[in-house]
């Protein structure tokens, strides 16, 4: 019973952001850090990319989306943390409110690469590869805790288990031992 259990645990903390069938038909030796020299020789070939959303601008006709790239994990999620190997512009047919796909929230896409567009980054040019998406998927929110948390004790005394606990130094004489 337990077996399978354990079995049922280990495949699915294995899963995938897509289903098989569509990871079939991308090509996963394309990551950012190849697209971002020149994205033009990678015009038309599938790709799955992940981020941090910088903004999202819906238009008539599609949504745009300005992500910060980040690497992916083996589940497709993008990973956290400081490095980035560059920013892309994804463009989605779907309405895509910018209230759920806000700032700061992180997704992976599966897309079509479509061209290179030229922007500022402040007053830097960049040069953004264009993802037509296919699909995406929204992770959950990142959940912060307040800074008591991670305090080993918490705001003394409520926190501290060891408190009342005999020791030596702990009472006016050190009695104890």
């Amino acid at each position: 019973m337990y077996r399978w259990l354990v079995l049922a645990f280990l495949v699915g903390g294995c899963a995938s952001a897509f289903p098989k069938e569509v990871m079939s038909t991308v090509n996963t030796a394309i990551g950012v850090e190849m697209l971002r020299p020149d994205p033009l020789a990678f015009k038309g070939q599938r790709v799955m990319v992940g981020g941090d959303i910088l903004s999202t601008q819906p238009r008539t006709d599609e949504t745009e989306i300005e992500l910060l790239a980040r690497r992916l994990g083996s589940d497709g999620a993008p990973d956290r943390g400081d490095q980035s190997p560059g920013r892309l512009l994804l463009r989605s047919p779907a309405f895509l409110d910018p209230a759920v796909y806000g700032q700061g929230r992180r997704v992976t896409v599966i897309g079509t690469v479509s061209g290179v567009e030229e922007r500022k980054v402040g007053d830097v040019p960049y040069r953004y590869p264009v993802i037509q998406v296919e699909r995406i998927r929204l992770w959950p929110k990142d959940v912060t805790l307040g800074s008591d948390y991670y305090y080993p004790y918490g705001p003394w005394p409520y926190y501290d288990p060891y408190y009342f606990w005999p020791r030596r130094g702990f009472y006016p004489y050190g009695w104890w031992w």
